[in-house]
């Protein structure tokens, strides 16, 4: 019987209450409910109550709610669950088929799938697996549920009990390599165990008596293209399984892919443009484009980009966003473009083109919003200029600028400033001139003058640039009238050749020896002080940036009688200054601006020559110490501001000085946008606004690793950055020797290991899949910071479990500390304080001597534990934490540097290393880096190795690891 043919009585409306039971009716009962898989059918599914009767020989008995005594037994339901449950009913059923025009033929007692088209039935079953969703929480609740399977039901005995699942089925997808082939597979896990289940009616998985659901309906797509469970292919269809099996679920499920199959997964920036042709040579066609790296795609509403080289295959993640909004800014440049239907293009004909000067409109409208156009070389409709196209500078210096009065011309065509900028700035390779000829530009002056071009300002159609960027006019001196000329190379000679010219001499107040570099460094600095600028002393660990800088503040004291510089350090570092004035300017006076006993007089600050504070004490009383004019503010281990939204920033910008310092050995620690703030306190408007550098610079450099971009970052931050290796000026410096001690995990802290790589894995994975990468980092670095703490002593991650009493880790360090410590002095680092509080417990316990240093430490006991352990021979070892002493402690008498946990970047070891290996020392450094094998720690190494890049040319010493985490690198490290 056709659906039709039903449709009045099944349009019949919903009774607003529910039957009650009659006189004579069954009332000792309880309900249970039956998945019904039976008649021999696997395409038949019925859920039904069924009355578990007392008293009765008859023990059950199934009743219909498609009629009102079969819904009065359900009166003790909760109203949503029963009106969840009555969706199952014919009556619903058959609303849900008129709605969504799933139509097809209906056979006696219940609904059928037999008869129906494979979509309706594919339709039909994501309908029962959506419904099952809405009813689940409940019913896992119910005592009584049922299924049936086979032959025909016997009223007087009880179908097959069952318990449902807590939780969906997941499944997990491995894509490996097996000689020339590719294997696929799809695995099912219930409760997380990975099994072989029964599947019931096509859509429920039955496992150990209980069933489960699907995670989704969309689920049952999955599981009709996976009519097994194993599929193999040859190598050479790569692309199309990626395509066909991996692409459409590598988002919703978890897909374990083998470095094998050499799959990367990229997210690249792209860049819009549009591209500019003729169709049927009669009409423009204007057609968005697509750059992502490499790849150029058009507009598209499908899936990622998949390609293929003999080495690899990339799925490109599209912008989809972007796209979106561009294709839809194109609709808007002519009233016909809106009625048009295409998907991946615009149409004019050449006609309503030129009309009205509409292409020369479009252009600079297009051109304004910032989007590049190409193709003008296609188009046989126009013509290019034949006169050769000619940039003219004139420049002169003005008080704070450099004015460059800028035009361009094709012959006697001419374009302004504001135009030529907008093009070159968009990447756009073609103009309209006036003639309505096309004016082509050169590709050297992208490069050229774009920089230049997005640095200066336009004024009255000149372009100004501030005298800090004259290391960007190199190339174009010859531009400049004479006088210009002359001083932007004594700018240069100051800064870049600053030894050979005179400067005050070293003052005799200052107690030492300056080595050559040392005094070049003074040099520099005081170019620097001459100019009027800040600059940035970058030396390398251990070179004497602070006795560089304390010479300089008596150069200050001495050429700026009466002034007080202020200097802001971490607290750890505040003794280590002291120290050093003490030790090397005793007549400097210094005052120290710190703790709660510190003074809110500015008789203080004026009568000192040096005020001493730190980073927090700016943060908490930036009013108090910006209500003083400094002549300098020095900040020390300036990476401290690398945020230019931290409060601390914040509070140092509103200082006022004359000039500024800061002093860094790793300005760059993740990433190159932490250049910017501590330029930007050095010499605002150096490198732009913050959106200018991320665009300009950071996106460029570090997820491209553009050459050119770096150059050209260079360039601009050279002048006032002073960097000197160890290699390049110490080479009395004695070598050191940097060895990773590997550790094997003991059963029991491998096992408690393996728990956690995996349950977190797990978890990530599955936050991932849901809220994406971004979303994803907190979660990440949970994993990875429990993983590394297990590495070093399991009760770090948990004291209960008895069998985390043991650690290969500190077993190998108490046996190498006995074997090193008769004639040596060690260092042990670790990021973890409760490790440094296990290995001191052990080290009491078996007699070894040590010092103590952490966060805790207050300020006067670090200075005394110090103190202790240089001067005292029969103290071997100092217990230091890395917050608490991984700048600024000079620990020469130790030779011994354990570092217990790796750190994120090899920048941070270093600095721990270099506590020993500095100025002064005068034995070789021999540093073990403690890794268990095996673990994250050793795929850590690895990762820094492989993300290593670019990093000299920026002053960047660390690799930005944790920040720059792929999909790939999360399942590598908890492989």
């Amino acid at each position: 019987m056709l659906f039709e043919e039903y449709k009045e009585e099944y349009n019949k409306p919903v009774k607003s209450t529910r039957p009650t039971l009659t006189k004579g009716s069954d009332t000792d009962y309880e309900i249970g409910f039956l998945f019904n898989f039976a008649a021999g059918k696997s395409t038949r599914f019925d859920l039904e109550p069924v009355l578990l009767l007392k008293n009765s020989v008859v023990k059950y008995r199934r009743v219909s709610i498609q009629i009102d005594k079969g819904l009065a037994y359900l009166q003790s339901l909760e109203e949503e669950f029963f009106n969840d449950f009555i969706q199952f009913s014919d009556w619903h059923m058959m609303q849900w088929m008129n709605s969504t025009g799933n139509r097809f033929l209906r056979s006696t007692g219940n609904v059928s799938w037999s008869h129906a088209t494979s979509k309706v039935l594919v339709n039909l079953r994501k309908h029962y697996v959506e419904l099952l969703h809405e009813l689940w929480p409940t019913l896992i609740t119910w005592p009584h549920v049922f299924i049936h399977q086979h032959g025909k039901l016997n009223a007087s005995v009880l179908p097959h009990k069952v318990k449902l699942g807590t939780k969906p089925a997941s499944l997990n997808f491995k894509l490996d390599v097996k000689g020339e082939h590719l294997v696929l597979r799809l695995a099912l896990k219930l409760d997380d165990e990975e099994v072989v289940v029964d599947r019931l009616g096509g859509f429920l998985f039955f496992h150990n008596n209980t069933l489960y659901l699907p995670p989704n309906a969309r689920t049952l797509d999955v599981l009709d293209q996976f009519k097994v469970s194993t599929m193999t292919f040859p190598k050479t269809e790569r692309k199309h399984v990626i395509e066909r099996y991996v692409l459409p679920y590598l988002s919703e499920y978890n897909f374990e892919i083998s470095d094998a199959v050499k799959l990367e997964i990229v997210s690249p920036d792209v860049i819009s443009r549009i591209q500019l042709s003729e169709l049927n040579e009669s009409n423009l066609m204007i057609r968005p484009e697509f750059v992502y790296g490499d790849e150029v795609v058009d507009y598209d509403e499908g899936n990622e980009v998949v390609t293929e080289t003999p080495d690899e295959v990339r799925i490109v993640k599209r912008n989809k966003t972007n796209e979106t909004e561009l294709f839809e800014f194109l609709r808007t440049l002519h009233p016909s473009f809106d009625r048009q239907r295409n998907k991946h293009f615009f149409y004019l004909p050449f006609d309503d083109v030129m009309r009205k000067e509409w292409f020369l409109k479009m252009l600079r409208k297009v051109q304004s919003a910032g989007h590049a156009v190409h193709g003008f070389e296609n188009l046989k409709k126009f013509r290019y200029s034949s006169h050769e196209p000619v940039f003219n500078i004139k420049a002169t210096s003005r008080k704070e600028h450099y004015a460059l009065k800028i035009s361009v011309s094709w012959g006697e065509q001419e374009i302004t400033l504001k135009e030529i900028r907008q093009i070159i700035l968009s990447g756009q390779d073609t103009i309209m001139l006036d003639d309505g000829t096309l004016g082509h530009i050169p590709e050297s002056w992208m490069h050229q003058y774009s920089v230049l071009l997005r640095t200066g300002t336009e004024e009255n159609g000149t372009l100004l640039i501030s005298k800090m960027h004259f290391g960007l006019l190199e190339d174009i001196l010859d531009k400049f009238d004479v006088k210009a000329r002359k001083e932007i190379e004594e700018r240069k000679k100051q800064l870049i050749e600053y030894d050979t010219i005179a400067h005050a001499p070293l003052s005799s107040h200052i107690q030492a020896s300056l080595r050559p570099y040392q005094l070049s460094g003074l040099n520099w600095l005081q170019s620097l002080d001459t100019l009027g600028w800040g600059g940035c002393l970058a030396d390398d660990m251990g070179l004497g940036k602070t006795l560089q800088a304390i010479s300089f503040l008596q150069y200050l004291k001495e050429t700026y009688p009466g002034s007080t510089q202020l200097v802001v350090c971490p607290t750890s570092l505040i003794f280590n200054w002291e120290n050093e004035l003490q030790k090397f300017c005793p007549t400097m006076k210094y005052h120290t601006y710190y703790g709660l006993q510190r003074t809110f007089d500015k008789t203080n600050f004026e009568e000192a020559d040096v005020v001493l504070t730190s980073y927090g004490m700016v943060r908490n009383d930036q009013e108090v110490l910006s209500d003083y004019l400094w002549q300098y503010v020095i900040l020390d281990e300036s990476q401290a501001i690398k945020n230019p939204d931290a409060q601390v920033t914040k509070a140092l910008k509103k200082i006022k000085s004359v000039n500024r310092t800061i002093i860094s050995g790793t300005p760059v620690q993740n990433n190159t946008f932490d250049l910017y703030a501590q330029f930007n306190f050095l010499n605002p408007g150096l490198l732009g606004s913050k959106e200018f550098f991320n665009r300009e610079f950071v996106q460029t450099i570090d997820k491209f690793q553009s050459k050119e971009k770096t150059q050209q970052l260079r360039k601009l931050i050279y002048p006032f950055t002073l960097r000197r290796t160890k290699e390049q000026v110490a080479s009395d410096l004695p070598d050191k020797t940097v060895t990773v001690l590997w550790c094997s995990m003991e059963p029991d802290q491998r096992r408690i290991y393996n728990e956690y790589r995996d349950r977190y894995k797990k978890k990530i994975f599955k936050q991932i899949d849901e809220e994406g990468m971004g979303k994803s980092s907190m979660a990440v670095l949970e994993g990875l910071l429990r993983l590394r703490q297990i590495c070093d002593h399991p009760s770090l991650a948990n004291k209960k479990d008895p069998a985390t009493q043991s650690s290969a880790k500190i077993e190998e360090l108490i046996r190498e500390v006995h074997e090193n410590a008769g004639q040596h002095k060690v260092l042990i680092f670790s990021q973890f304080t409760e490790l440094l509080h296990l290995i001191r417990d052990n080290f009491d316990s078996t007699g070894l001597t040590y010092c103590y240093l952490d966060g805790s430490t207050p300020l006067h006991k670090r200075k005394e534990q110090v103190e202790k352990f240089q001067a005292d021979e029969n103290i071997k070892a100092f217990l230091i934490s890395l917050k608490a002493g991984g700048v600024g402690l000079n620990l020469t008498v130790a030779d011994y540097v354990y570092i217990v946990d790796p750190w994120w970047n090899p920048a941070a070891e270093q600095q721990a290393i270099d506590r020993a290996h500095r100025i002064g020392q005068t034995r070789k450094v021999f540093a073990y880096k403690m890794i268990c094998k095996d673990s994250v720690e050793e795929k850590i190494l690895q990762l820094q190795e492989r993300k290593r890049a670019l990093a000299d040319d920026l002053i960047q010493e660390d690799t930005g690891l944790v920040k720059n985490l792929s999909r790939e690198d999360v399942d590598f490290l908890f492989g």
